[in-house]
């Protein structure tokens, strides 16, 4: 299905997530289109800021695979948080998440909407490269590379992001994830000077670690998703001193090496 859920689904299952508000509400979607609200047991004020499900509730999710999973973020923020991320390569399931937007000091609490949900994971739609929303986690500058070699026949394991260190983090990449990533996805580091269409790109922007990522299309062009805007093929002016300037590192994939040898 284009979107994993359709409007009639969509339509029924919004109002779980204005009822619910301002805690996070919980919502698995199966196969055969049947759905059902995950009591969030999450205690007191922790249930406005993450969700809890039961022992019982997960052994019953792991055993019959939701097609959808979904949660809400009533601060009306639908970026995944690096908890999110990670939970979402765990399970292998579909995910979404639905921000709601409204004031919680007013008595009864205001809701003002419940926006359709933003959804990532291995079934989720890829979109066209070009010109796509910036959603951190969802459509960000590794997830533009990740579906580019999608593109091109190369499947690239998908990452979890960092932005917050924490116990939660399983990998000792601490908060430079692109020191870490590329090589265990099967990218080795060229030469500037050897660079060709489809290596992957790894910049420095104001930051001692790298923080972007973009696929060199040759020609001094490149595809990248820059935070907050559009996604766009870049053609750098002066591309030899924004390299060197921005600490430009490129890696090439195994497969793609192996097609040049």
């Amino acid at each position: 299905m284009k979107h994993l859920i359709t409007d009639a689904q969509w339509a029924a299952i919004r109002p779980v997530f204005l009822k619910a508000y301002p805690r996070e509400a919980v919502v698995a979607i199966w196969d055969d289109g049947t759905w059902e609200e995950i009591a969030n047991i999450a205690d007191g004020v922790d249930g406005a800021f993450e969700f809890k499900l039961s022992h019982e509730d997960q052994a019953r999710l792991l055993k019959r695979r939701p097609r959808l999973f979904l949660h809400s973020h009533p601060n009306g923020n639908p970026e995944p948080s690096d908890r999110d991320t990670e939970s979402q390569i765990a399970t292998g399931w579909n995910w979404g998440i639905v921000a709601v937007r409204g004031n919680p000091d007013t008595r009864p609490v205001s809701v003002y909407d419940a926006a359709f949900p933003e959804i990532w994971g291995p079934d989720a739609p890829q979109g066209a490269l070009l010109g796509r929303s910036f959603l951190w986690g969802v459509r960000d500058c590794w997830t533009l590379c990740m579906d580019w070699y999608a593109a091109h026949g190369i499947k690239l394991d998908p990452i979890p992001r960092v932005r917050q260190p924490g116990a939660h983090h399983h990998h000792a990449r601490g908060q430079d994830p692109f020191a870490y990533w590329p090589p265990h996805l099967g990218f080795k580091r060229i030469e500037r000077h050897e660079r060709r269409y489809g290596d992957l790109a790894l910049m420095h922007w104001r930051s001692a670690t790298a923080n972007h990522c973009a696929i060199y299309l040759g020609e001094a062009t490149y595809l990248h998703q820059p935070n907050m805007k559009l996604s766009e093929q870049w053609i750098m002016n002066n591309e030899e001193s924004l390299l060197s300037r921005w600490a430009v590192s490129f890696w090439r994939h195994k497969e793609r090496l192996m097609d040049a040898s």
